[in-house]
């Protein structure tokens, strides 16, 4: 799942950069532009970075101080990690919930530009959610060691 994620990414990476040089050489070669093309491109990034997020998570490769928890012992390490984890899946299912209750509410008004649905773009929220849950499950219950915990990209 990780790798089609990754090809996923790598997709919506080329066709921002693509739409982005496409947009620039319009608008200032041509002095014309592709109607909902900022949308697309800045709804493009939001995913990249829902999706991208859930998988940085999934590695451990976040932003951390580890100097402290590196001084304690591999089982108290062991415990951090666990508790980290599991904090992590309660804020994210949390924050999923209460993103489609949003959705319900806003998600129907149509983007300017677009002219596609807002839920559109607002669905990368508890779908970026959702993957970092899954993926923290998934490193409670198959990679939970102290060597994981930080700065290893596990």
């Amino acid at each position: 799942m990780t790798r089609l994620l990754e090809g996923l990414l790598a997709a919506l990476l080329f066709a921002m950069f693509a739409m982005v040089i496409t947009l620039v050489v319009l608008r200032y070669g041509f002095a014309t532009t592709i109607i909902g093309g900022n949308e697309a491109t800045i709804i493009a990034f939001i995913y990249t970075t829902a999706i991208g997020a859930s998988i940085a998570l999934s590695r451990d490769e976040h932003i951390a101080i580890a100097y402290f928890v590196e001084k304690l012992s591999p089982s108290a390490q062991l415990i951090l990690l666990k508790l980290r984890l599991s904090f992590l899946v309660i804020i994210n299912v949390f924050i999923a919930a209460y993103a489609l209750i949003w959705i319900q509410k806003t998600g129907g008004f149509m983007m300017p530009m677009l002219g596609a649905p807002q839920w559109v773009a607002q669905i990368s929220v508890p779908l970026g959610c959702g993957l970092s849950a899954f993926y923290c499950l998934c490193r409670l219950v198959v990679k939970s060691t102290p060597a994981s915990s930080y700065g290893t990209g596990a």
